[in-house]
């Protein structure tokens, strides 16, 4: 499996206050002339992918996201854009593009090796990728901690063998996947992020649009009893109710020539 299968985009955007944030200060990073062929990897429902079209006036963007679900809300945007349902892991491009977005997607991604190698062949020589993703540290993240709750003997016997959805990678990791799949790192920083839901309702209501791998194993009922297991335990780690950390890596990467 890579990115995160069929999420649903029109509860997303209503929840999305958080990734919008996020990713307009990723885009602060990206530098454009108007004239490039952009894909954009994990597009979710179009939001940045669209923002982008717009600093495109010469060139075009093409998102993709393996959630039909997402690509359908993102394809009702009035946007320049094109969005197609496709994945990382099995992207072949045949023309390669300019540049390489992809913000808050990649660490639903097992397959990393595969998924930067593939990216890096998406990229002309002289290319380049800016990538932004929740990476490991010291605090556990919300995601471990749901791992945690699948383990409680309420929900043990409904999760079995279920693998976590996820990978937070190492920073240092990180660095030696993506030189091995030939990129070069222009530029790559770490960053502990928090964001303030203002309510326990309004981080429990994010965690259940975001926990659709998990609570797809278990009646609703049952479901919304694991998304408060998961708040409560979370927030003992981070000591403030509707408070969600988290470790963001910002990587500009390019193709040598």
């Amino acid at each position: 499996m890579s990115l995160v299968a069929d999420w649903d985009g029109t509860r997303y955007g209503v929840v999305s206050d958080l990734q919008r944030t996020m990713a307009a200060e990723s885009l602060a990073l990206l530098r454009l002339d108007g004239t490039e062929q952009v894909l954009d990897v994990g597009c979710g429902d179009g939001y940045v992918t669209a923002q982008i079209a717009d600093q495109l006036p010469h060139g075009a963007i093409v998102g993709i996201d393996p959630s039909p679900r997402m690509i359908e809300a993102a394809r009702q945007r009035a946007t320049a854009a094109t969005f197609e349902i496709g994945d990382v892991v099995t992207l072949d491009v045949t023309d390669a593009v300019d540049v390489v977005t992809s913000f808050n997607a990649l660490h639903w991604v097992h397959d990393q090796a595969t998924a930067y190698r593939n990216i890096a062949s998406a990229l002309r020589p002289g290319g380049r990728a800016l990538v932004v993703f929740v990476c490991e540290g010291p605090r556990r993240s919300v995601e471990q901690v749901a791992m945690d709750v699948t383990r409680d003997d309420r929900w043990a016997d409904a999760f079995g063998d279920f693998a976590a959805p996820f990978v937070h990678p190492d920073p240092d990791t990180f660095d030696t996947l993506v030189v091995d799949a030939g990129f070069e790192i222009a530029e790559r920083t770490v960053v502990d992020k928090t964001w303030d839901f203002g309510s326990r309702d309004a981080f429990a209501q994010w965690c259940t649009v975001g926990f659709g791998d998990w609570t797809g194993h278990l009646p609703d009922a049952a479901a919304h009893d694991f998304v408060e297991a998961v708040v409560d335990r979370y927030t003992e780690i981070v000591g403030r109710v509707g408070v969600f950390a988290f470790y963001q890596l910002r990587a500009e990467l390019t193709r040598p020539r």
